[in-house]
């Protein structure tokens, strides 16, 4: 196999990743490659498990879960397999952007997302890592802590960030308590202004065990009309409960 074969690719295995569900007239124009040599790259990487067509639209192309499993070594490896559904799902109700977030320490990572269509829209790169409690979805994981575990990590916030970007212990104890009896968390410009929306944790560990995962509609601050806050709330819980039912888990009460 020549260089250039390799090279073209893994230029179609990243450029899937960054734009899925994407067909191939689109990934030869992004990436000026015959279509010809796209489709044998997309038949290549298919026998080999890397890439596969979308249930969905069988002329489009997604990810496999063997990427996420070598690029995220752990548990809940099928995390993009068993959210992307739900994530679509959540894109053609509000054509917004659905994020799903992963904690790592004391911070939420972006490690899925669906874009909106819309021209202005909320555009968070796979990869991009906000404090937890300045994210919707990252305080609605803090919701499912207990007390000492959350007052350890007000204690390290305290010292570790800036003042700006410091958590206010009393605010946030109080909407840790709201999210619980809401369901929800409601984000309103807290990591940056513009960018506001509803999280929610999923806990794929079950009932009373601290979440690891989060998913969110994320919307432009001057979209977040408050008629939209309710329903969006009840959207991310619909597709939280989806998600626990495909992994055998009941819905939260």
């Amino acid at each position: 196999m020549s260089m250039q074969v390799v090279t073209n690719a893994l230029r179609v295995v990243e450029c899937v990743i960054t734009h899925q569900p994407v067909g191939v007239s689109e990934i030869a124009r992004r990436l000026d490659l015959p279509k010809s040599s796209v489709q044998r790259s997309l038949e290549v990487l298919q026998r080999n498990g890397w890439l596969k067509r979308d249930r969905a639209n069988p002329r489009q192309w997604i990810q496999t879960p063997r990427i996420w499993t070598l690029a995220h070594a752990g548990p809940g490896l099928e995390i993009r397999e068993l959210t992307w559904e739900v994530q679509q799902w959540l894109n053609q109700e509000t054509d917004e952007s659905i994020h799903v977030t992963h904690q790592e320490a004391d911070s939420i990572v972006v490690v899925d997302r669906v874009e909106s269509t819309k021209s202005i829209r909320v555009f968070d790169p796979i990869g991009t890592t906000v404090p937890m409690h300045l994210s919707g979805s990252g305080r609605a994981l803090l919701a499912t802590w207990g007390r000492s575990d959350l007052q350890a990590y007000l204690d390290r916030q305290l010292v570790a960030l800036p003042d700006e970007q410091r958590p206010e212990p009393e605010q946030l104890l109080a909407e840790v308590d709201e999210i619980q009896a809401r369901g929800f968390s409601v984000n309103r410009g807290s990591w940056r202004s513009e960018i506001s929306g509803v999280g929610i944790a999923l806990p794929l560990s079950g009932p009373g065990n601290p979440a690891e995962y989060g998913l969110a509609i994320a919307i432009p601050s001057h979209r977040f009309e408050e008629d939209k806050v309710r329903h969006y709330g009840e959207l991310v819980v619909e597709g939280r409960d989806r998600i626990l039912a495909a992994v055998g888990l009941p819905p939260m009460v």
